[in-house]
This record gives structure tokens, sequence and C-alpha cells, in this order.
């Protein structure tokens, strides 16, 4: 969080309200870049060695977290607040009636895209994928302008892997069913060769995601298939690219698009418990967690008393680039991995490491997750 423009701006204004108003707990923000996250709070919690008190995941990792009981129950933070949780947003970090995770961020996927660019060039967003298509190498002029920002290096896997995963909502397809791998069926199969028609037409090759935000932000790149709090990104980049921003559900027929959810939770291993949840209490009051999420640029509410705070009504009506992530059908990470997410790290770098030889080496798709497939397998062999 304290990492990405805009963002970590917001993180710090509220922690700074907090630290100013409590006489007995300071709070300190602590962590990694999204890349390396994962990796690194797996590996101190496994080992029994993470120096903290309140923990930030994405979904993917909060579900293996959860699954590993690093987390205890928010319940004490809860009703401290007075605030009911969505059930839906958070059924995958309950148990036995008891939340141990709430959202201070939804996101959701959609095709965020640059009016002023697109009207230059007498174009409507697309509503079906071979529009699309067609759509972003017409607006792609390499290397000047591109008609699609998107993820593609290894270098940067967890950043590809998750902008990639949301792609399959395109034929309606999973990567996996429980313990089964589904990548060379026909809706994944499908997605990857329409994600690889992409690559090769329109998205920019090989730069990194500091690269493509830039692409984005100074009116190169016409569209992205990317969450919402790209949104916040771009504004504190470039706020006159932000002026020009508008969103529809990306165009394929089903409108269906990733929502993912990111809980703060109480560490199990903590050591500061009672301070942790004097936070945890504050931060998670409407009024509060409104100020996070305005300032965060985020606009999913984790709990309907989020919404009965008139500041947070009135912000609402004045985002107009919110109306396509409003619109997706939502499904969540965990609909798309089965019992996978909580290995999708190791899933994502399969997918990927094959991936990569039909973007780059020729390989047909089918053959490519042929491989991905058997070695996906012996992978569910592993997770028990």
């Amino acid at each position: 969080m304290q990492f990405e423009p805009g963002r970590k701006e917001a993180w710090a204004k509220v922690i700074d309200d907090f630290n100013a108003q409590s006489k007995s707990v300071e709070v300190e923000f602590v962590g990694w870049p999204f890349a390396e996250y994962s990796n690194q709070m797996l590996t101190q919690v496994q080992a029994g060695g993470l120096e903290a008190d309140l923990i930030t995941a994405p979904p993917d990792l909060a579900s293996r977290l959860f699954a590993l009981d690093a987390f205890d129950p928010m319940t004490e933070a809860i009703d401290a607040a007075g605030v009911t949780p969505d059930p839906g947003l958070h059924k995958f970090v309950t148990k036995d009636g008891k939340i141990y995770g709430v959202s201070v961020v939804t996101v959701s996927f959609g095709l965020l895209y640059n009016q002023a660019v697109l009207g230059a060039a007498g174009l409507e967003p697309a509503t079906n994928v071979d529009d699309w298509v067609a759509q972003a190498a017409e607006l792609t002029r390499r290397p000047d302008s591109f008609g699609l920002i998107a993820a593609n290096t290894m270098a940067e896997q967890a950043n590809w892997w998750f902008q990639l995963q949301n792609w399959v909502n395109a034929y309606d397809g999973t990567w996996a069913e429980g313990k089964t791998p589904l990548v060379t069926s026909g809706p994944v199969v499908k997605t990857l060769e329409l994600y690889k028609r992409m690559y090769e037409g329109a998205i920019p090759q090989g730069s990194n995601d500091a690269q493509q935000m830039e692409l984005m932000a100074n009116g190169r790149g016409s569209q992205a298939l990317l969450v919402s709090a790209t949104v916040n990104v771009l504004k504190s980049t470039n706020p006159e690219v932000y002026k020009e921003l508008r969103s529809i559900p990306a165009p394929w027929a089903s409108k269906k698009g990733t929502a993912r959810v990111h809980p703060i939770s109480l560490y199990s291993g903590s050591r500061n418990k009672n301070a942790a949840n004097e936070f945890l209490s504050w931060l998670l009051e409407p009024e509060h967690m409104a100020d996070l999420t305005m300032e965060s640029l985020d606009m999913l509410a984790p709990y309907p008393q989020l919404n009965e705070v008139p500041a947070f009504e009135t912000y609402l009506k004045d985002l107009p680039w919110v109306e396509g992530y409003m619109g997706i059908d939502p499904v969540t990470p965990m609909d798309l991995m089965g019992d996978f997410i909580n290995a999708n790290d190791e899933f994502g770098n399969i997918v990927l490491s094959h991936f990569q030889s039909s973007l780059t080496g020729g390989v047909p798709v089918a053959d490519a997750m042929g491989k991905a497939q058997a070695e996906l397998e012996a992978l569910a062999g592993r997770l028990g």
C-alpha cells in the first residue's frame, strides 16, 4: 500500500490522523513493493519471524495466510466500530461465523480508456472482442502510441499474472476447478490466443509496469484492462490525463470482471494485540474508512455503513471514470482458481513460463498449455 502513488499518501494521512489523536499507540507502516510482497510475507510468516501486528494483503495471499492460521478474528474491532462487513466480500476470510479480515480496498477490473485519444481517432469504446482487437491495433503506432497497455514481463511476473488471471472471464473460463487445472480447456486456450493477438497488434512488448504506466499517463496508451486503483496512480502522475479517463466493463459478452478484496487482518503472532485492536477499531469507524477510501480514490464500500457517510455519497457522484467499473459482473480470484488459490504464485509461474514460449517463440498456445497442464497436475499432487 505504501509504495503505490496516490495510495501511499492516503495511508500516510490516515495513519497520521490516528497517531495525532492516540495517547497510547503509534502506528508505523512497513512492508515491500507489490512484486516482492507475497514471497516476503509467506517466508517470514512460515518462519515465525514476522515483525508486525497487522497485515494488509491481496486476496490470493490473504487466502493463503488464512489457511496458515496467520490471522486472529476481527470481532473486537468490528463490534467496537459498529459495522457489518459485507458477507459476500469477506467469505474467503470467514470461519465459524467469525471474520478474520476486513477490506481496506476492493478493486475490480474494467476497461479504462482515454476519451481524448479515442475521440481524436473518431472512435468509441468497442463493445465486443473482435472490434476491440481491431480498434487496439488501429490505435497503435509503435513505438509512439499503443492501443492497449498490459503487463507482459517475467521480471515482474506477479503483476503479469495478476492481470492475465482476469482475462479468462472473456470466455467464461476458470483456470482450475478444485485441484484440477484447466489450462488446456477451450476457454483458457481462447483467452491466451486473444491475449497473443493483442500482444502482437497493440501491447508494448517487454516494458515493465512503471514504463507502461508512464505510457498511459502521458497519453501514449489509449486503453488498459486494469483495476480501478490504477486511476489514482494516473491522477498522481498526470492530472490532465486523469480528466480524460473513462471506463466500461471489459468488452466481452458476460461483462465479467475480477473483483479483488484486500483485507487488513490482525496477525496471530502479534505481540501488541491490544494496540493493534485500538487502531483497527478506529480505522473501521465509517468516517475514518470513508476518509481512507476517498483519499485512495476507491469506490466499493466494505460495509453498508460507509454509504451512510454524507461526504462519501457526494464523492461517488463526482467520479466521471467510475461508471464502467460499477457495471461489471463481479467474480473473485477464488472463483477462478479453485484450490490453487493457495498456490496462486506457483500456478501463475508455470502458466507464464510456458505462455512466454507462445508469445516470443512461436509455440502454439494449445501446445504450450499442454506442457503447463502436466506441471500443474504435479503441483496439484503437492497441494495436500
